[in-house]
Protein backbone atom coordinates (compact mmCIF):
# COMPACT_ATOMS: atom_id res chain seq x y z
CA UNK A 1 0.00 0.00 0.00
CA UNK A 2 1.27 3.46 -0.93
CA UNK A 3 -0.76 6.32 0.51
CA UNK A 4 -0.45 9.88 1.78
CA UNK A 5 -2.41 11.66 4.48
CA UNK A 6 -2.35 15.27 5.58
CA UNK A 7 -2.73 16.01 9.27
CA UNK A 8 -3.43 19.71 10.01
CA UNK A 9 -0.95 21.52 12.23
CA UNK A 10 -1.65 24.45 14.52
CA UNK A 11 -0.60 26.91 11.81
CA UNK A 12 3.08 26.57 12.53
CA UNK A 13 5.44 23.73 11.67
CA UNK A 14 6.44 21.53 14.63
CA UNK A 15 9.86 22.27 16.11
CA UNK A 16 10.61 18.54 16.44
CA UNK A 17 8.80 15.44 15.22
CA UNK A 18 8.90 11.82 16.39
CA UNK A 19 6.58 8.85 16.15
CA UNK A 20 4.75 7.62 19.23
CA UNK A 21 2.86 4.49 18.22
CA UNK A 22 0.60 5.57 15.36
CA UNK A 23 0.80 9.22 16.35
CA UNK A 24 3.34 12.01 16.11
CA UNK A 25 4.72 14.15 18.92
CA UNK A 26 6.56 17.45 19.05
CA UNK A 27 8.41 17.16 22.35
CA UNK A 28 9.54 20.79 22.17
CA UNK A 29 6.10 22.43 21.83
CA UNK A 30 4.01 19.77 23.58
CA UNK A 31 1.63 19.11 20.68
CA UNK A 32 0.70 15.66 19.41
CA UNK A 33 -1.14 14.43 16.32
CA UNK A 34 -3.00 11.19 15.75
CA UNK A 35 -4.60 9.55 12.70
CA UNK A 36 -7.93 11.38 13.09
CA UNK A 37 -6.00 14.50 12.05
CA UNK A 38 -6.76 16.61 15.12
CA UNK A 39 -3.84 18.19 17.03
CA UNK A 40 -3.49 17.46 20.68
CA UNK A 41 -5.72 14.39 20.84
CA UNK A 42 -3.15 12.35 22.76
CA UNK A 43 -2.08 12.84 26.37
CA UNK A 44 -1.11 16.50 26.87
CA UNK A 45 2.61 17.16 26.96
CA UNK A 46 4.55 19.97 28.50
CA UNK A 47 6.32 22.24 26.02
CA UNK A 48 9.96 23.11 26.63
CA UNK A 49 10.49 26.31 24.65
CA UNK A 50 11.37 27.72 21.26
CA UNK A 51 15.10 27.15 21.54
CA UNK A 52 14.70 23.39 21.20
CA UNK A 53 14.54 22.11 17.62
CA UNK A 54 16.04 18.64 17.95
CA UNK A 55 14.96 15.45 19.69
CA UNK A 56 16.35 11.97 20.36
CA UNK A 57 14.19 9.14 21.69
CA UNK A 58 15.37 5.94 23.37
CA UNK A 59 14.55 2.56 21.72
CA UNK A 60 11.88 1.82 24.33
CA UNK A 61 10.36 5.28 23.96
CA UNK A 62 10.75 5.94 27.68
CA UNK A 63 13.50 8.59 27.49
CA UNK A 64 13.78 11.69 25.34
CA UNK A 65 16.33 14.45 24.89
CA UNK A 66 15.15 17.78 23.52
CA UNK A 67 18.01 20.00 22.44
CA UNK A 68 19.06 23.02 20.43
CA UNK A 69 20.62 21.56 17.27
CA UNK A 70 22.96 24.54 17.00
CA UNK A 71 23.26 25.32 20.70
CA UNK A 72 24.54 24.31 24.12
CA UNK A 73 21.36 23.33 25.91
CA UNK A 74 19.40 20.10 26.20
CA UNK A 75 16.94 18.47 28.61
CA UNK A 76 16.75 14.77 29.41
CA UNK A 77 13.17 13.57 29.95
CA UNK A 78 11.67 10.40 31.40
CA UNK A 79 8.27 9.87 29.74
CA UNK A 80 8.07 13.61 29.24
CA UNK A 81 9.10 14.56 32.80
CA UNK A 82 12.37 16.41 33.33
CA UNK A 83 15.20 14.27 34.70
CA UNK A 84 18.09 16.71 34.34
CA UNK A 85 19.65 19.37 32.14
CA UNK A 86 22.39 18.44 29.68
CA UNK A 87 24.99 20.54 27.93
CA UNK A 88 27.91 20.17 25.55
CA UNK A 89 31.31 21.70 24.87
CA UNK A 90 31.15 25.41 24.01
CA UNK A 91 33.61 24.97 21.12
CA UNK A 92 31.62 26.19 18.06
CA UNK A 93 28.19 24.88 19.14
CA UNK A 94 26.58 27.30 16.69
CA UNK A 95 28.27 25.62 13.73
CA UNK A 96 27.43 21.90 13.97
CA UNK A 97 24.70 19.55 15.15
CA UNK A 98 24.45 18.63 18.82
CA UNK A 99 26.07 15.18 19.38
CA UNK A 100 23.51 13.06 21.23
CA UNK A 101 21.71 9.75 20.74
CA UNK A 102 20.26 6.79 22.60
CA UNK A 103 20.88 3.12 21.98
CA UNK A 104 20.38 -0.34 23.43
CA UNK A 105 23.60 -2.20 24.24
CA UNK A 106 24.12 -5.86 23.42
CA UNK A 107 23.30 -6.68 27.07
CA UNK A 108 19.91 -4.96 26.73
CA UNK A 109 20.59 -1.77 28.69
CA UNK A 110 19.40 1.52 27.23
CA UNK A 111 22.11 4.17 27.21
CA UNK A 112 22.57 7.84 26.43
CA UNK A 113 25.58 8.76 24.29
CA UNK A 114 26.78 12.36 24.13
CA UNK A 115 29.75 14.72 24.58
CA UNK A 116 29.02 16.61 27.80
CA UNK A 117 32.49 18.03 28.46
CA UNK A 118 34.52 17.87 25.26
CA UNK A 119 33.35 17.88 21.64
CA UNK A 120 35.87 15.07 20.91
CA UNK A 121 35.21 12.91 23.99
CA UNK A 122 32.27 10.51 23.81
CA UNK A 123 30.54 9.41 27.01
CA UNK A 124 28.05 6.60 27.60
CA UNK A 125 25.72 6.73 30.59
CA UNK A 126 22.54 5.23 31.99
CA UNK A 127 19.77 7.76 31.44
CA UNK A 128 17.81 6.99 34.62
CA UNK A 129 20.68 7.61 37.03
CA UNK A 130 23.37 9.40 35.05
CA UNK A 131 25.85 6.66 35.94
CA UNK A 132 28.71 6.95 33.49
CA UNK A 133 29.89 3.67 31.96
CA UNK A 134 32.96 5.16 30.26
CA UNK A 135 34.75 6.94 33.11
CA UNK A 136 38.46 7.37 32.39
CA UNK A 137 41.07 9.93 33.43
CA UNK A 138 41.93 12.96 31.34
CA UNK A 139 45.38 14.08 32.30
CA UNK A 140 46.05 17.85 32.27
CA UNK A 141 47.64 18.95 29.03
CA UNK A 142 46.75 15.76 27.14
CA UNK A 143 45.68 16.62 23.60
CA UNK A 144 42.60 14.75 22.45
CA UNK A 145 41.86 14.03 18.81
CA UNK A 146 40.59 16.79 16.50
CA UNK A 147 37.16 15.27 15.93
CA UNK A 148 33.95 17.21 16.31
CA UNK A 149 31.53 14.37 17.05
CA UNK A 150 28.06 14.75 15.54
CA UNK A 151 25.14 12.75 14.09
CA UNK A 152 25.65 9.85 16.50
CA UNK A 153 23.82 6.56 15.85
CA UNK A 154 23.99 3.20 17.64
CA UNK A 155 23.64 0.16 15.39
CA UNK A 156 20.36 -1.80 15.67
CA UNK A 157 21.99 -4.66 17.62
CA UNK A 158 23.92 -2.37 19.95
CA UNK A 159 27.48 -3.38 19.01
CA UNK A 160 28.61 -0.30 17.10
CA UNK A 161 28.47 3.49 17.48
CA UNK A 162 28.62 5.71 14.40
CA UNK A 163 29.81 9.30 14.56
CA UNK A 164 29.29 11.13 11.25
CA UNK A 165 30.99 14.32 12.35
CA UNK A 166 33.89 16.40 11.06
CA UNK A 167 37.43 17.63 11.58
CA UNK A 168 38.85 21.08 11.09
CA UNK A 169 39.00 22.75 8.54
CA UNK A 170 36.16 21.57 7.92
CA UNK A 171 35.95 18.05 6.49
CA UNK A 172 33.22 15.46 7.06
CA UNK A 173 34.32 12.07 8.40
CA UNK A 174 32.72 8.84 9.60
CA UNK A 175 33.97 6.88 12.59
CA UNK A 176 32.71 3.63 14.10
CA UNK A 177 33.42 2.53 17.68
CA UNK A 178 33.00 -0.93 19.18
CA UNK A 179 30.74 -0.40 22.19
CA UNK A 180 31.45 -3.82 23.67
CA UNK A 181 35.15 -2.92 23.76
CA UNK A 182 34.49 0.64 24.96
CA UNK A 183 32.70 -0.62 28.07
CA UNK A 184 35.85 -2.42 29.20
CA UNK A 185 38.36 0.02 27.70
CA UNK A 186 36.74 3.49 27.51
CA UNK A 187 39.93 4.98 26.13
CA UNK A 188 39.13 3.43 22.74
CA UNK A 189 36.48 6.14 22.37
CA UNK A 190 39.27 8.74 22.26
CA UNK A 191 41.14 7.16 19.36
CA UNK A 192 40.65 8.08 15.72
CA UNK A 193 38.50 5.27 14.31
CA UNK A 194 37.94 6.02 10.61
CA UNK A 195 35.40 3.66 9.14
CA UNK A 196 35.37 2.65 6.44
CA UNK A 197 39.12 3.13 6.15
CA UNK A 198 38.70 3.17 2.38
CA UNK A 199 36.81 6.49 2.33
CA UNK A 200 39.31 9.08 1.15
CA UNK A 201 36.81 11.75 0.12
CA UNK A 202 34.63 13.76 2.45
CA UNK A 203 31.70 11.95 4.03
CA UNK A 204 28.44 13.82 3.51
CA UNK A 205 26.18 11.35 5.29
CA UNK A 206 26.19 7.89 6.85
CA UNK A 207 23.72 5.62 8.63
CA UNK A 208 23.21 2.02 9.68
CA UNK A 209 21.28 -0.31 7.39
CA UNK A 210 21.45 -3.17 9.89
CA UNK A 211 23.85 -4.52 12.49
CA UNK A 212 26.49 -5.34 9.87
CA UNK A 213 26.04 -2.81 7.07
CA UNK A 214 26.85 0.89 7.09
CA UNK A 215 25.68 3.14 4.25
CA UNK A 216 28.10 5.98 3.41
CA UNK A 217 27.83 8.79 0.86
CA UNK A 218 30.93 10.72 -0.25
CA UNK A 219 30.68 14.20 -1.69
CA UNK A 220 34.04 15.80 -2.48
CA UNK A 221 37.11 15.26 -4.61
CA UNK A 222 39.77 15.55 -1.92
CA UNK A 223 42.36 12.83 -2.40
CA UNK A 224 42.75 10.45 0.53
CA UNK A 225 45.49 8.01 1.40
CA UNK A 226 43.27 4.93 1.03
CA UNK A 227 41.43 3.48 -1.97
CA UNK A 228 38.50 5.80 -2.25
CA UNK A 229 34.79 5.87 -2.22
CA UNK A 230 34.72 8.47 -4.97
CA UNK A 231 32.84 11.73 -4.98
CA UNK A 232 29.14 11.12 -5.62
CA UNK A 233 29.32 7.43 -4.70
CA UNK A 234 27.01 5.61 -2.32
CA UNK A 235 28.74 2.72 -0.59
CA UNK A 236 27.61 -0.06 1.70
CA UNK A 237 30.35 -1.21 4.09
CA UNK A 238 30.25 -4.60 5.85
CA UNK A 239 31.63 -4.54 9.37
CA UNK A 240 32.06 -8.32 9.39
CA UNK A 241 33.85 -8.50 6.05
CA UNK A 242 35.72 -5.21 6.61
CA UNK A 243 35.09 -4.29 2.98
CA UNK A 244 32.62 -2.80 0.56
CA UNK A 245 29.51 -4.90 -0.03
CA UNK A 246 28.62 -2.51 -2.85
CA UNK A 247 29.51 0.85 -4.37
CA UNK A 248 27.28 2.79 -6.75
CA UNK A 249 27.39 6.17 -8.45
CA UNK A 250 24.60 8.45 -7.31
CA UNK A 251 25.85 11.75 -8.66
CA UNK A 252 24.01 14.26 -6.47
CA UNK A 253 23.67 15.06 -2.80
CA UNK A 254 21.77 12.74 -0.48
CA UNK A 255 21.90 15.04 2.54
CA UNK A 256 20.44 13.43 5.63
CA UNK A 257 19.75 9.77 4.99
CA UNK A 258 18.30 7.01 7.13
CA UNK A 259 17.33 3.37 6.75
CA UNK A 260 13.75 2.71 5.72
CA UNK A 261 13.00 -0.99 5.69
CA UNK A 262 15.36 -2.47 3.10
CA UNK A 263 15.91 0.94 1.50
CA UNK A 264 17.41 4.32 2.31
CA UNK A 265 15.51 7.57 2.60
CA UNK A 266 17.35 10.68 1.41
CA UNK A 267 15.93 14.05 2.49
CA UNK A 268 18.01 16.38 0.32
CA UNK A 269 15.53 18.87 -1.24
CA UNK A 270 12.71 16.32 -1.04
CA UNK A 271 12.32 12.68 0.08
CA UNK A 272 13.76 10.01 -2.20
CA UNK A 273 13.69 6.26 -1.64
CA UNK A 274 17.01 4.71 -2.68
CA UNK A 275 18.14 1.16 -3.36
CA UNK A 276 21.35 0.94 -1.28
CA UNK A 277 23.30 -1.40 -3.57
CA UNK A 278 22.63 0.48 -6.82
CA UNK A 279 21.74 4.03 -5.81
CA UNK A 280 18.59 3.76 -7.92
CA UNK A 281 15.73 6.07 -6.95
CA UNK A 282 12.77 3.77 -6.28
CA UNK A 283 10.33 6.56 -5.49
CA UNK A 284 10.44 10.32 -4.97
CA UNK A 285 8.14 12.95 -3.47
CA UNK A 286 9.17 16.30 -5.02
CA UNK A 287 5.98 17.95 -3.70
CA UNK A 288 7.33 17.60 -0.13
CA UNK A 289 10.20 20.10 0.28
CA UNK A 290 12.73 19.14 2.95
CA UNK A 291 15.53 21.67 2.45
CA UNK A 292 19.21 21.18 1.72
CA UNK A 293 20.73 19.86 4.94
CA UNK A 294 23.94 18.00 4.07
CA UNK A 295 27.01 17.67 6.31
CA UNK A 296 27.24 17.91 10.10
CA UNK A 297 28.67 21.44 10.05
CA UNK A 298 27.84 24.80 8.51
CA UNK A 299 27.63 28.45 9.48
CA UNK A 300 24.02 28.61 8.32
CA UNK A 301 21.56 26.36 10.14
CA UNK A 302 19.36 24.27 7.84
CA UNK A 303 16.16 23.04 9.52
CA UNK A 304 14.71 19.60 8.82
CA UNK A 305 11.51 18.43 10.51
CA UNK A 306 10.82 14.84 9.48
CA UNK A 307 10.14 11.57 11.30
CA UNK A 308 10.73 8.01 10.12
CA UNK A 309 8.70 5.30 11.85
CA UNK A 310 10.86 2.58 13.45
CA UNK A 311 8.91 -0.13 11.59
CA UNK A 312 10.22 1.19 8.27
CA UNK A 313 6.80 1.63 6.65
CA UNK A 314 5.94 5.30 7.25
CA UNK A 315 7.56 8.70 7.36
CA UNK A 316 6.27 12.20 8.02
CA UNK A 317 7.27 15.62 6.68
CA UNK A 318 6.14 18.77 8.50
CA UNK A 319 5.19 22.16 7.07
CA UNK A 320 3.36 25.15 8.55
CA UNK A 321 -0.08 23.92 7.49
CA UNK A 322 0.21 20.14 7.33
CA UNK A 323 2.14 17.13 8.45
CA UNK A 324 2.20 14.80 5.46
CA UNK A 325 2.35 11.13 6.42
CA UNK A 326 3.54 8.77 3.70
CA UNK A 327 2.67 5.09 4.13
CA UNK A 328 4.91 2.71 2.16
CA UNK A 329 3.79 -0.57 3.71
CA UNK A 330 3.71 -3.54 1.35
Amino acid sequence: MKAEERWPTTGQAPQTLTWQGNGLVDWASGYSWYPDGRPGTGAPLQGYGDIYNGVAVSPSGRYQVVYAEYGLDAILLDQGEVLRALTRDDDDPDAFFYPVTFGRLTDGREVLVHCPEHRNRLEIELPATGERLTTRPLEPGVHLNDIYHSRLEVSPGGRWLLSAGWVWHPFGVAQVFDLDVALTDPGTLDAIQPCPEQVGDEVESACWLDEDRLAVFSMSTVTGRWPQLSSGELGVWSMEAAGWASKASYGEHVGTMTRFGDHLLSFYEYPKLLEPATGAVVEAWPHLPTGKRMVAYGLQYEPLTVAVHPDGTRFAVASDEFITVVDWSE
